[in-house]
C-alpha cells in the first residue's frame, strides 16, 4: 500500500524541528504583548481573542518546524475562532448575528487549516469551510442585512467573474495535475462566497437583487396620542427613514407612509403608551418598509433606533438617544444629546452640548457643531480618519490636538459632562 502523501519536507530532531518549542514562545509572547498595547480600543474580551489566534500561530509554526501535518488543524481552528472573538468585540462587529459571524471564522479556519497544511491534494478542510463560511453568510444577511449594506459595490463587479472562470478554462490544462484540484475547489468557494456576499448586499440596500416595493403598493396613515412634558417617545424602524420634529403641541403626531409588495399585508403601525411615555413601532407585513414624519412636543425625550434607513431631528429640547445600524443621521438645535451611533453612516449633528454624551460611528464620518453656550469636556478619537477641529475658542485644560486625538475642554462643564466622540474608518470634523 503506498501512502497518500510524502513525508513532511522536515525530518525530526533537525535543527529547525528543535526550535519549534522557542518559536512557538516567541510568537505566543508576541501577541500577548500586543493585546496588552491594544488595550484602549480592544476590549478584555478581545484581548483573550488575540490570546487564543496566537496559540494557533503557534501551532502554524509547529507545522513549519516540525512536518506534522496534525498541527494544520488546530492552528486553522484557533486563529479562525481567536480572529471571531476579537472581531466581535469590536464596534464595527455591533448589530451582526453573533452566530452568523461565528459560522464564518470557523468556515475560514478550515481554510487556514488547509493553507497551513502545505499539501494541496489533500483538499478535505476546504469543504466544511465552504459549507459553514456559506451558512454564516447566510445567517449574516437574514439576521442582519443592515451592516452588509456599504459592500453592495461588489455586485458591479459580477462580469469579473466571468474573466477569471474563461481565465480558468483557458490555462487550466497547463497547470500541474496536483495543483487543478486545489485551485479549483478555492476558486469554487470563492465564487461563492462572493454571490452570497454580492446578493445580500444588494438587497440590504435594495440595489438590483432586491425586490421592487414601490407605488402602487403604498398608502399612508395617521397616529396620534399625547405625551406630558418630560416623557419619552420611543421610535423603531427596521426599515425606512425617519424624520422627527419639535412642535409647540402636546401630542406626538405620526404620518407613517406604508411600502409593501403586490399580494402582501402592510406593516401594523402601532402608537401605544408604555412606562416612559409612548412606543412607536411597525409590525408584521411583508418585508416593506415605513417612512416616519413625525412632531413631538419640544420638551419630550426621543429615542430612535433604525435597522435601514436615515434619522433626522431636528429642535428637540429634551434627552436625544438614536442609532442606526445602516444610515446616515442628521440632528439641529438639539439641546440635550446623549447618545448618536451609527453601523454604517455619517453623522451631522448641531446643538447645545452641556450633558454626558457618546457619539461613535464604526464606518462612517462625524460632524459636530457646537452652538453657543454648549459647555464640555472633549474627549475624541478616531482610529484611521483624522480630527479637524475648526474655530474651537477657549480650549482649555489638558489639551492636546493630535490627528487621531482631541482632549480639551469648552467652557465650565458640569462634573460629567464629557463629550466621547469615536470613529473606526471616517474623519471627525467640530467646530463652534
Amino acid at each position: 500500500m503506498t501512502r497518500p502523501y510524502g513525508p513532511g519536507p522536515y525530518h525530526r530532531g533537525s535543527a529547525f524541528s528543535r526550535s519549534f518549542l522557542p518559536l512557538a514562545l516567541i510568537t505566543l509572547g508576541v501577541v500577548v504583548l500586543l493585546s496588552n498595547f491594544a488595550s484602549t480600543f480592544i476590549s478584555d474580551r478581545g484581548r483573550g481573542g488575540l490570546i487564543v489566534f496566537g496559540l494557533g500561530a503557534a501551532f502554524a509554526i509547529g507545522r513549519l518546524t516540525t512536518g506534522r501535518y496534525g498541527y494544520a488543524v488546530p492552528a486553522g481552528l484557533l486563529m479562525g475562532l481567536g480572529a471571531h472573538v476579537v472581531v466581535s468585540s469590536l464596534e464595527l462587529a455591533r448589530g451582526a448575528s453573533s452566530a452568523g459571524l461565528f459560522f464564518v471564522f470557523l468556515g475560514l479556519g478550515f481554510v487556514l487549516a488547509y493553507l497551513v497544511g502545505l499539501r494541496p491534494a489533500a483538499v478535505w478542510p476546504l469543504f466544511p469551510g465552504a459549507i459553514l463560511a456559506g451558512l454564516g453568510i447566510v445567517l449574516l444577511g437574514v439576521a442582519s442585512l443592515g451592516p452588509l449594506a456599504s459592500w453592495s459595490w461588489l455586485a458591479t463587479y459580477w462580469p469579473a467573474a466571468l474573466v477569471l472562470l474563461g481565465a480558468w478554462l483557458l490555462f487550466r490544462d497547463s497547470l500541474p495535475a496536483g495543483v487543478r484540484g486545489p485551485v479549483a475547489t478555492l476558486g469554487g468557494m470563492a465564487l461563492l462566497i462572493y454571490g452570497v456576499v454580492a446578493a445580500t448586499s444588494s438587497i440590504a440596500a435594495a440595489g438590483s437583487f432586491a425586490r421592487p416595493t414601490g407605488s402602487p403598493f403604498a398608502d399612508s396613515l395617521t397616529l396620534e396620542q399625547p405625551l406630558a412634558e418630560g416623557q419619552t417617545l420611543t421610535v423603531t424602524n427596521t426599515s425606512g427613514s425617519t424624520t422627527i420634529h419639535a412642535s409647540n403641541s402636546s401630542t406626538v403626531h405620526v404620518v407613517a407612509t406604508r411600502h409593501f409588495s403586490h399580494g402582501g399585508p402592510p406593516p401594523d403601525i402601532q402608537l401605544n403608551p408604555d412606562g416612559s411615555g409612548l412606543n412607536l413601532s411597525a409590525a408584521g407585513g411583508d418585508g416593506g418598509s415605513v417612512d416616519y414624519t413625525i412632531d413631538v412636543p419640544t420638551s419630550a425625550a426621543v429615542h430612535a433606533q433604525a435597522m435601514s434607513g436615515s434619522i433626522d431631528l431636528a429642535s428637540i429640547g429634551g434627552e436625544v438617544r438614536v442609532t442606526t445600524t445602516s444610515g446616515s443621521i442628521r440632528g439641529s438645535q438639539l439641546e440635550h444629546l446623549r447618545q448618536a451611533q451609527s453601523t454604517s453612516g455619517n453623522i451631522s449633528l448641531d446643538g447645545v452640548f452641556v450633558d454626558q454624551a457618546q457619539v461613535s460611528a464604526s464606518s462612517g464620518s462625524v460632524n459636530l457643531r457646537l452652538l453657543p453656550g454648549s459647555a464640555v469636556v472633549l474627549d475624541v478619537h478616531t482610529g484611521s480618519g483624522s480630527i479637524e477641529p475648526h474655530g474651537l475658542t477657549g480650549l482649555t485644560g489638558a489639551a492636546v490636538t493630535r490627528r487621531d486625538t482631541l482632549t480639551g475642554t469648552i467652557g465650565t462643564p458640569a462634573a460629567d459632562a464629557t463629550l466621547h466622540v469615536q470613529t473606526s474608518s471616517g474623519n471627525v470634523v467640530i467646530s463652534q
